[in-house]
């Protein structure tokens, strides 16, 4: 009994997310170039650190240039502005724990938005806290994510994988707007599920794909809207998305998607939390028999 009451203890643990493989200072933080001392002590303060904390993570700089390099594009110079001020803390999480998003002062970007845009660049297993020190729009956040996310794993972030995630990060933002729907969010990762499955490439397909998706949520697209997205598509399907690493918003998007009888293979997309959950119950099993 005393086995299984410590099991039990554990699996609620890990169902409450409290064991990490890495503790707290391993984390990288991303800070605005342009932010004032007080700016830089709101932003902390929004992320829910102190500055002796924040001396803990190692730091990166995003300089109002960078974000030109990469936004200037998708925005316009104009958008992207003048000032770098949007800031992340990136958390790494332990190989499964897939990636959360956390928001303070964004007014434009939503946590879906986010997370899609981020899986897209590559961005895994790791809580990730976008912080401003007042409300703005958060599409600048990206960059920081990215660049603390290349800080931690040692890797680099292709340009493409990044251009692809700004394209849709801006995209989704835009058909929210216009359909004044969050759901374009669920529409734009049901579909990079759908591509990195089957390797669709072909625009004739992706576009039956699109509309046939769009119909079933109820969302009424424009041959243009749907164009645009088609367009989006096909760079994704050309950065060869693996789909297992997509997994970290699956059963959330399973849940979401199977209400409106829009079917995704588990299997393919390697639903972790399925998984883990069957196999603490085969645990838990196997003490009890004992």
């Amino acid at each position: 009994m005393k086995k299984w009451l410590s099991l039990l203890l554990v699996m609620t643990m890990l169902c409450a997310g409290t064991i990490q493989a890495q503790a707290a200072g391993t984390g990288v933080l991303a800070l605005g170039a342009d932010l004032s001392a007080d700016q830089r002590a709101t932003v902390l303060s929004e992320m829910g650190i102190t500055e002796a904390e924040a001396a803990s993570y190692e730091t990166v700089t995003i300089t109002n240039d960078m974000e030109h390099q990469y936004l200037d594009e998708s925005l316009g110079s104009s958008v992207v502005g003048s000032h770098s001020l949007s800031s992340v803390l990136l958390i790494p999480q332990e190989s499964g724990a897939g990636l959360t998003v956390e928001t303070h002062n964004i007014n434009y970007c939503t946590i879906a938005m986010y997370r899609n845009a981020l899986l897209t660049a590559g961005v895994q297993d790791a809580k990730v806290i976008v912080a401003a020190p007042m409300p703005i729009s958060g599409t600048a956040a990206l960059i920081g994510a990215v660049k603390a996310y290349e800080t931690y794993s040692g890797t680099t972030v292709s340009d493409e994988a990044i251009n692809a995630a700004t394209d849709e990060l801006v995209l989704t933002g835009e058909l929210s707007d216009e359909l004044d729907s969050e759901q374009i969010s669920d529409l734009i990762a049901y579909l990079k599920q759908q591509i990195a499955e089957k390797g669709l490439d072909d625009p004739g397909k992706l576009t039956e794909l699109v509309n046939e998706a769009s119909d079933k949520m109820d969302l009424k697209l424009t041959d243009e809207q749907v164009s645009r997205i088609v367009d989006l598509l096909l760079k994704l399907d050309n950065l060869d998305i693996d789909a297992g690493k997509l997994a970290s918003q699956a059963k959330e998007l399973y849940d979401k998607l199977d209400a409106m009888g829009i079917k995704l293979d588990s299997e393919k997309v390697g639903n972790f939390v399925t998984r883990m959950v069957s196999s603490i119950w085969n645990l838990i099993q196997s003490f009890l028999k004992q």
